[in-house]
């Protein structure tokens, strides 16, 4: 089966790299600063994927706006020491990666990550491949599922948005590709489980990252 996709674009957390260990270490360690009690790995995996305030308000459960951000500054204080502590890629992505390029294929990653920290970790686990672009969230622009910068991407990599397919580990990913008249894949080893996944309707789901590049039409 193929999509008629031929080029990538990638979520990070939850589909090319296990970062849950890290976020989980150092959310808890800036919730204990302000007194909250620390969120458990299971439940902080659901928290992932809407942007570092959507993730720390639904952990924290804080209201005020003026404590949020600064509870969010005291997160990014203790991930920046430790992003790279525990953090992997998942089995089977280095060879992904390898039979995309060695076809030729574009590959793009988009984050809802705070791009100072998907920067850094981009090149230390990533920068053995040729990714056309590695972006996370800046300040001021839109996130997913805002289509607008994963329609930048496509132009930057020379296809049209029906030429492309994203790929990711949330129903966030799935609508950004809706959102942007892309073609959508979700995994299934990432940070939700399959029936949430089903529910968001992918056009195709996979279970290991060598089910990838079949689908590609190149």
């Amino acid at each position: 089966m193929k999509l008629g996709a031929s080029a990538v674009i990638f979520d990070l957390d939850g589909t090319l790299l296990d970062t849950l260990d890290d976020i989980t270490s150092a959310a808890n360690a800036a919730l204990a600063e302000f007194d909250r009690p620390a969120v458990d790995q299971s439940d902080m995996r659901l928290l992932v994927g809407s942007g570092l305030h959507v993730l720390l308000q639904r952990a924290s459960g804080i209201e005020d706006d003026a404590v949020l951000e600064k509870l969010v500054a005291r997160y990014r204080l203790h991930y920046e020491r430790a992003m790279l502590d525990q953090t992997h890629l998942y089995a089977g992505i280095s060879e992904m990666l390898d039979g995309c390029q060695g076809l030729g294929v574009p590959m793009s990653v988009l984050s809802n990550k705070p791009h100072r920290f998907t920067a850094p970790i981009g090149e230390h686990y990533l920068s053995r491949w040729c990714f056309v672009r590695l972006l996370g969230h800046e300040d001021g622009t839109l996130r997913k599922p805002d289509p607008g910068v994963a329609l930048q991407l496509a132009g930057v990599m020379g296809r049209k948005p029906s030429d492309v397919v994203f790929v990711g580990d949330s129903s966030v990913d799935i609508l950004t590709a809706r959102n942007a008249g892309m073609l959508s894949v979700a995994v299934t080893w990432g940070f939700r489980d399959i029936e949430s996944l089903e529910a968001a309707g992918p056009d195709h789901i996979i279970r290991h990252p060598r089910e990838l590049v079949p689908l590609l039409d190149v």
